[in-house]
């Protein structure tokens, strides 16, 4: 565990989170002719462009987020609705000619990992590498082939990968997902970092996972770190147990989502949804529903079209049955019901 609020870094990394001790693994790892895996659950070159003078962000016009950076080839992308534009030389609102990237993804980590060991073969998954057929086939057939020394990527390189000759596995930055709003990401950062950490020592050499983090006391992290599901179970539970705002396994949840192109028609849409839920609770099934909002997701705009939601809970199963069934009869195409959704994003 590295805690990268007081771990000594690289002079050169400059934005990226590079301790003196992964960089010790990987060479150390390297010069012995073995193998390395880097996760980094994040695309792209940069999270986002901003200018520094007045600090504007260029986001997505079709979507509440911002544009990705990427740099091979060059482009402001958005990873939800596909958006692509140049990349600016000047802000749109001040006119100033300097723009500064924000943040760190895949293409980043890979030009600084080729700068730092420039006799390493670097290979590098995540969706933009992967996108035409058979490609994710080929990248790891280098590696099983011993022709790559470091294999870096998003969450698609923790599962399933067995190569003897890896022995250093390095999370750069375990709390991408940490603080996402929603209730299952401490369980998200649990799984991916207990699952890349699987990736390392498979073969008599053993192995060793470096997770950086600035939250070495969060407990996701120290019950991937001991590779313990019981105790992640221990410290999570009680959370999402009443009387805290109780979520999953203690309750059932369903969501209703309303969007809609119209700001106003999809806040309209939700609340009506939410009328009739507390009607149907209150006239059906005896204050058996906990329901909550309306209120707008956590990522509000998607695809050019504005998002409310309405969450349900009950610890009864069938009222939960019950009431989708009944939504089910007088559909709306403006609302799409999720029951035990995987995100409430």
């Amino acid at each position: 565990m590295i805690d990268l609020r007081t771990a000594p870094r690289v002079a050169d990394a400059r934005g990226v989170p590079w301790t003196e001790s992964l960089d010790d693994a990987v060479r150390g790892a390297l010069g012995r002719g073995e193998q390395v895996i880097l996760l980094l659950n994040r695309r792209g070159f940069a999270t986002y462009l901003q200018c520094p003078s007045c600090g504007d962000v260029r986001d997505c016009p079709q979507c509440a987020i911002a544009l990705t950076v990427h740099q091979t080839p060059p482009a402001l992308r958005c990873h939800y609705c596909g958006h692509e534009e140049p990349i600016p030389t000047t802000c749109r609102v001040c006119g100033k000619a300097t723009q500064r990237m924000r943040g760190l993804g895949t293409q980043q980590l890979e030009h600084f990992t080729a700068l730092r060991f420039p006799e390493a073969r670097i290979a590098r998954m995540d969706l933009d590498t992967t996108s035409t057929k058979w490609a994710h086939h080929r990248i790891l057939e280098r590696v099983a082939q011993g022709k790559v020394d470091i294999l870096l990527g998003t969450q698609m390189i923790a599962k399933g990968l067995d190569f003897p000759n890896v022995t250093v596995v390095g999370v750069v930055d375990a709390d991408t997902g940490l603080h996402l709003p929603d209730f299952r990401a401490a369980e998200r950062t649990f799984q991916l970092v207990a699952q890349v950490a699987g990736r390392a020592g498979r073969g008599p050499k053993g192995g060793r996972v470096y997770v950086q983090t600035r939250a070495p006391e969060h407990h996701a992290i120290r019950a991937a770190a001991a590779h313990s599901v019981a105790e992640f179970a221990v410290h999570e539970l009680p959370l999402r147990a009443p009387p805290n705002p109780s979520y999953p396994p203690w309750v059932g949840l369903v969501r209703f989502v309303a969007a809609h192109e119209d700001a106003i028609a999809a806040q309209e849409a939700a609340e009506r949804v939410a009328a009739w839920l507390a009607r149907a609770n209150a006239e059906r099934l005896g204050g058996a529903l906990t329901v909550l909002g309306p209120a707008p997701c956590p990522i509000e705009r998607l695809k050019g079209r504005w998002r409310w939601h309405v969450l349900v809970k009950a610890s009864e199963p069938r009222a939960l049955g019950r009431v989708v069934r009944a939504w089910g009869a007088r559909a709306r195409a403006v609302v799409v019901v999720d029951r035990d959704p995987v995100t409430l994003l």
